[in-house]
């Protein structure tokens, strides 16, 4: 390909978001095999594979703007970032249609890779981890342990001293490459790590620190690849409880610092100013079901649930046109969402985990099917059709049933959420009793067809506090139902929510609305509701401040500014 800076637009890593965008079109394909969207990816798949250089690399970057630059600068260029996602669509695609032509590209790019990089090679991986856990899915598919070895050494060459991002910062030429870098990085005379998660050793890890995406496509690339590994999963557990017990919003968002588009201290969880990327709260989906999938322990789908109803797909508008980078926890009236950004990162992301939702209410084991999140759904196992009925998340009680064609002996088990505070489940005609198992209901035994099993988490709206380490969040609480977390806003009160003080020993009143926002359960709360302004000046003698009572209504936070910038608020203070 002829060098031409001139045909070269947007980011460094746009090929990322085709790469994405091809992912979810593999996993929508198999909900709807659309003609269209067969006929969109096909075309797109073509145009990848004829990008391709002779050597196997392919970045259109560096193949416009002069491939001489290619793998100099590692800590910021995306290359392996990119490769990363391609790699991840490709195995989409032979996983779900058999289709190898995206496949065949991608092993010729990351055998490329593997020939410079390695033990016996260059020292090298990227600055945006990625292509960890594409080597690991690429290893599963194929059988060649080669990427995953590789994978694993690069997680472990991490955060070992000297640093190659240290080095790298060094040469002017390599840093004049990404003339944009505006600090968020560090200085190589103060060079710690922590924006790359290079500050140490794997198995030192002890808190989330840096860039709140790369973290967690590492963490999951770790957990993915190390399976025996007990040092590395004790400082992965470390870092989860750093996370869930310090660091993350009520939402399951995280990355409170637009500065760093991550972590900062613990227990700084700003709710106007909340960066929580969509991007980040998608890489703790991931992080949380590979956790589950090593421990099969419910604390870990408790989080990812938390995550994908509240802070993941509150990045997406109700219309599915519209879009946020960032998810706050209170507005002014100043935030919307966007119909695209120039870093595009969100939208295919959000769109390749909703594709693939299915793999995050649903898996099988050796012995059974299991249930971690039960919307309503079909699935074919190797046990035979399951399917989940019911209105969840709008209501606890739903049904599992067996609708395969033969008696089987097996394991059907779903998930106790940590906010239910009772749970009753039943086989039709049937006494048998559930055993628990580490956090799930389970019942083993005979299934004949049409067997049913009637489930009630019992769902009432709560109030929560939070640990008043969160200075801002002191004498405040969330409302929450099931898995959503609520919100005031200013299109249903008329006024600010920042103005209402909840009376949170009354009860709240649910109530399903099928005219409002596609259809959800608002949640009534009484209040207290101050007026907004003094009549004769700023200040006046406390107590004069004039307060009515008033039911206010709550909406679900994910569906909040889908009728235009308003004032919202998760954290109301109480009375």
């Amino acid at each position: 390909m002829a060098k031409d800076a001139s045909k070269y637009t947007g980011f460094i890593f746009n090929d990322s978001d085709v790469y994405k965008w091809l992912e979810a079109v593999a996993y929508a394909r198999v909900v709807e095999d659309s003609a269209e969207l067969r006929t969109m990816s096909d075309e797109v798949i073509d145009l990848v594979a004829a990008a391709q250089m002779e050597d196997g690399y392919l970045n259109t970057y560096f193949q416009l703007t002069g491939i001489e630059n290619r793998w100099r600068n590692l800590h910021t260029m995306h290359e392996m970032y990119c490769a990363g996602h391609l790699i991840e669509a490709a195995v989409a695609f032979a996983e779900n249609h058999q289709d190898e032509r995206l496949l065949r590209v991608a092993i010729r790019f990351a055998d490329h890779i593997l020939s410079i990089f390695g033990p016996d090679g260059r020292l090298g991986f990227c600055g945006h981890e990625e292509i960890e856990l594409a080597f690991a899915r690429l290893s599963a598919l194929t059988g060649d342990e080669r990427y995953a070895d590789r994978a694993r050494w690069m997680i472990e060459r991490r955060g070992q001293r000297p640093s190659i991002f240290a080095q790298e910062r060094t040469d002017r030429d390599v840093l004049a490459l990404s003339p944009w870098d505006n600090g968020q990085t560090h200085a190589v005379e103060s060079y710690e790590g922590d924006y790359w998660q290079d500050h140490a050793p794997i198995r030192e890890h002890n808190q989330v620190v840096g860039h709140a995406v790369r973290s967690m496509y590492l963490y999951t690339g770790a957990l993915a690849l190390f399976s025996d590994d007990e040092d590395l999963e004790v400082a992965m557990l470390r870092c989860w409880q750093n996370l869930t017990q310090r660091r993350m919003y009520i939402t399951g968002g995280i990355g409170p610092s637009p500065k760093n588009e991550g972590f900062t201290t613990d227990f700084d969880l700003p709710n106007l100013t909340a960066y929580a990327e969509t991007c980040a709260a998608v890489g703790l989906v991931y992080w949380g079901q590979q956790f589950l999938e090593r421990t099969g322990n419910a604390e870990f789908a408790d989080v990812t649930e938390r995550a994908l109803f509240n802070g993941a797909i509150s990045g997406l508008s109700l219309s599915g046109d519209h879009y946020f980078y960032d998810n706050p926890l209170e507005s002014t009236g100043s935030h919307s969402r966007k119909p695209w950004f120039d870093c595009a990162c969100c939208p295919p992301n959000i769109a390749r985990v909703l594709a693939s939702l299915t793999d995050y209410l649903l898996s099988e084991s050796e012995t059974g099917v299991y249930i971690h999140i039960p919307s309503a759904l079909r699935a074919d196992t190797t046990f035979g059709e399951i399917e989940v009925v019911g209105n969840y998340p709008w209501e606890g009680k739903f049904e599992i049933r067996y609708k395969g064609t033969t008696r089987r002996t097996f394991t059907i088990g779903f998930r106790i959420p940590d906010w239910a505070t009772e749970t009753n489940a039943e086989i039709e005609g049937a006494e048998e009793l559930a055993e628990f198992e580490d956090g799930y209901a389970v019942f083993d035994r005979e299934w004949h067809p049409g067997d049913t099993v009637k489930v009630d988490f019992e769902m009432e709206p709560r109030w929560v506090e939070c640990d008043p380490r969160v200075r801002e969040n002191l004498g405040r609480s969330a409302l929450c139902n099931g898995p959503l977390v609520y919100c005031a806003e200013e299109k249903d009160l008329g006024f600010a929510p920042q103005l209402v003080t909840a009376l949170t020993e009354a009860p709240p009143v649910v109530a399903w609305n099928p005219a409002l926002l596609g259809g959800v359960n608002t949640i009534s709360v009484d209040s207290i509701v101050e007026v907004e302004r003094f009549p004769d000046g700023l200040y006046a003698e406390a107590g004069s401040t004039e307060t009515r009572e008033q039911t206010v209504s709550m909406i679900p936070y994910f569906a909040w500014n889908n009728r235009g910038p308003n004032g919202m608020q998760v954290w109301l203070r109480r009375a």
